[in-house]
């Protein structure tokens, strides 16, 4: 190679080096920043009957834990791995891996306003949707998922259970059918 090629690629190299020393410097002194990320439905969310409705699944579940975040599209997702203590809607099987919009990735944490992620540990009716071809199922409601009590859900005294299962059969069976004339 010739010299005069040599030296400004050797510079090059050596002002990428001091600028990526520089941005990792940077990066590992600075705090973490807290991010807001909106979701969004085509429906009332806080109407269980139509939540029920849209969602392939309708559980009581204790989450067990965090699996692992995913960053899709510069979004983090945390993925939980749960158990199913009850079925109120579908046919999901004993555990699940389910999928919340936010979560933490390096030091920056993304958040749904007013939607708190699931609590490992913690029983909850939840509702979701089959990601296809993902093997997950993403949440459908956001922070209304009622948290139970396990001992009285599975003794079938739990008022948020005995909700969720109105609303799974009013979508099921509507009080109000169209007649026929």
């Amino acid at each position: 190679m010739e010299r005069r090629l040599v030296r400004p690629l050797v510079a090059g190299a050596a002002a990428v080096a001091v600028a990526s020393g520089g941005w990792f410097a940077y990066d590992s002194l600075r705090a973490g920043e807290m991010h807001s990320v909106h979701s969004s439905y085509a429906f009332d969310v806080k109407d269980e009957t139509k939540v029920a409705g849209f969602a392939d699944y309708v559980v009581v579940a204790t989450v067990d834990r965090i699996a692992e975040v995913q960053e899709r599209d510069g979004t983090p997702y945390t993925v939980f791995d749960v158990t199913v203590d009850q079925t109120l809607k579908g046919d999901p099987g004993k555990t699940l891996r389910m999928v919340q919009l936010g979560g933490t990735l390096g030091k920056d944490t993304w958040r749904v306003e007013g939607e708190p992620l699931l609590r490992p540990g913690t029983t909850y009716v939840l509702a979701a949707k089959t990601e296809q071809g993902r093997g997950t199922h993403q949440l459908v409601g956001g922070a209304d998922f009622p948290v139970v009590d396990r001992a009285a859900a599975r003794a079938g005294g739990s008022g948020p259970v005995a909700e969720w299962e109105t609303s799974v059969d009013r979508q099921r069976w509507p009080e109000e059918l169209p007649r026929s004339s």
